[in-house]
């Protein structure tokens, strides 16, 4: 992790800003977590790049929760080039490529917004796995059968179970999940589906997760390891452990005096006060990278043997 910084190292210095009577008010964990967000959101900070290794892949790769983007990429250590999942719809692109064909010499981005680490291969219903601590805790389930969302007898989108260990199933059947809701939890809960024959694994979820999300790269059948220079995705901070990131102090306190101002309606001390931290994220790279240069990539991937082995 690379941040020296704690809730329980900035609270004392950081939250008099918000209430220097009650250092435990609920209002300064709400706004250093809108201003960690706005941070991470607008730049590549000193901690918020991350490497990913995935020793291979049979069609596509799901980030971890706390990820948010690939910003790099080595295939057998070898680097290649990142394409949004709107390129295979552009002239220039490599058309529809075919997950179940050979690693095609790209990563195509898929999008944000799966709920789910592997699709869920044939109708079934989901069972919730989770620890006898959490027994009572609500999680909602979203998605579809064969592409109609599924409701609860109240007419409401999704179902609604109640978890009790080990697991506990779904009345409905589900072909896709689209959403998953559950609150903290003390250890991970699981999420398998049962076709009445098999029972797979389709989505893990730690404690911390309440909503989540991540984004797919399709790779093609990867037989090697496929390494990934990553972007972290904000995970907001709730515990006094939790690690603060960036874990600059003069940059979080620039950002809470931002956040002050805009709820005094001045934005043009807020935006100066936003760009001051900015400054102050970009001096701490800029240390970080010491003698590092920036290099141009001038030899693009040949497209030729891609497009004759891999397109549909």
């Amino acid at each position: 992790m690379d941040t020296r910084l704690t809730l329980a190292d900035v609270r004392p210095i950081l939250a008099p800003m918000i209430d220097s009577s009650d250092l435990n008010n609920p209002l300064f964990l709400q706004i250093l977590n809108e201003v960690m967000e706005r941070f991470i959101n607008s730049g590549k900070w000193k901690g918020s790049i991350m490497t990913l290794r995935f020793e291979s892949s049979t069609g596509f790769i799901t980030m971890p929760y706390n990820y948010a983007a690939a910003l790099a990429l080595t295939y057998d250590r070898c680097p290649y080039p990142i394409f949004t999942q709107f390129h295979q719809y552009v002239e220039e692109g490599p058309g529809k490529v075919d997950e179940t064909l050979n690693w095609p010499g790209i990563l195509i981005d898929l999008g944000d917004g799966y709920c789910t680490q592997a699709d869920i291969p044939a109708a079934g219903f989901i069972r919730i796995y989770s620890s006898a601590l959490d027994n009572g805790d609500v999680v909602r389930v979203y998605g579809t059968l064969n592409g109609v969302t599924v409701y609860d007898a109240s007419g409401n989108e999704g179902e609604e179970v109640t978890l009790a260990a080990p697991f506990v199933a779904t009345t409905n059947q589900f072909t896709e999940i689209t959403g998953i809701t559950k609150p903290l939890t003390t250890a991970r809960v699981y999420a398998k589906s049962w076709d009445g024959t098999t029972e797979t694994l389709v989505g893990t979820y730690q404690p911390n997760e309440t909503r989540p999300r991540y984004r797919r790269y399709q790779t093609g059948v990867a037989e090697k390891e496929i390494r990934l220079i990553c972007h972290r995705r904000f995970i907001p901070t709730v515990a006094e452990t939790d690690w603060i990131i960036p874990g600059n102090l003069s940059a979080l306190r620039a950002g809470i005096q931002s956040r002050l101002f805009e709820d005094a309606s001045d934005m043009d001390a807020a935006d100066a006060s936003f760009a001051r931290g900015i400054s102050f994220l970009n001096d701490e790279a800029k240390t970080s990278r010491g003698g590092g240069r920036a290099t141009i990539n001038t030899n693009p991937t040949p497209w030729t043997a891609m497009l004759s082995q891999n397109v549909t």
